[in-house]
């Protein structure tokens, strides 16, 4: 359950930019805190947690993707990423890494607070549809994939937050769960063609997908790789809207 107030960490390298978005938050009804760097950041993070961070991407030292990775790997809260730049390199890597919503730092406040508003709402129903998933599938011993949500939920209930690498290959290993699926069509499912770069990406992918599995559910992913060819998925699994 959130709380009545969001919290929001703010992580700008600009101490003007910082200021005024700390204070239009604070104005605008949330409990907002500044942060100047990643390092500042994490000195207070993970302990305390917060509902909303918007970060920006160029961030001096540890930058914004690997803040937003760090972040994704171990909490549910929002990310709002804000960027000077119009890639969409940029773009598609702070989804991929995570982030929910990406906007230009050209947004006016005004937007800015409507995206967090927004973001707010559909975590709300995201924790509240993952309570459902506990009861349903807890009972009949399957993983469930809401690839939608970008949530996995083990057989006893827990919740497990996904990125969008992490989705796509779930959701193409649960397709035929038992079958081995070979490496060059998961990438092909990623929308990534079969670079020696991509392929070592793609297994990167799945050790750290099984990692992140243990650690919040203390069981084994059943994820298993057939060197040379590709992964299976050898438990009992199913896809939900």
């Amino acid at each position: 359950m959130r709380s009545l107030i969001p919290l929001v960490a703010v992580v700008e390298d600009n101490p003007c930019l910082l200021a005024d978005l700390v204070e239009f938050l604070r104005m605008r009804g949330f409990s907002a805190l500044g942060f100047v760097s990643a390092e500042d950041f994490f000195v207070v993070w993970p302990a305390q947690r917060f509902d909303l961070l918007l970060l920006d991407v160029a961030l001096p030292g540890v930058g914004g993707l690997e803040v937003t990775k760090r972040v994704r790997a171990q909490d549910t809260a929002g990310i709002v990423m804000l960027t000077a730049f119009d890639s969409n390199d940029y773009h598609a890597q702070g989804l991929s890494a995570g982030a929910d919503v990406f906007l230009s730092k050209r947004s006016s406040l005004e937007v800015i607070e409507a995206a967090c508003h927004s973001l707010l709402l559909r975590l709300e129903r995201h924790h509240s549809n993952g309570a459902q998933d506990a009861a349903i599938f807890a009972s009949n011993g399957a993983w469930c994939l809401r690839a939608r949500h970008w949530r996995l939920t083990a057989p006893d209930g827990t919740a497990v937050e996904l990125t969008h690498a992490e989705v796509g290959l779930l959701a193409a290993l649960f397709e035929c769960p038992g079958q081995v699926i070979e490496r060059n069509t998961l990438l092909k499912c990623l929308g990534k063609p079969p670079t020696l770069s991509n392929l070592r990406n793609l297994d990167n992918t799945a050790s750290r997908l099984r990692r992140k599995v243990q650690e919040a559910c203390g069981v084994d992913l059943p994820i298993r790789p057939s060197y040379g060819k590709g992964y299976t998925f050898l438990g009992l699994c199913e896809v939900a809207a």
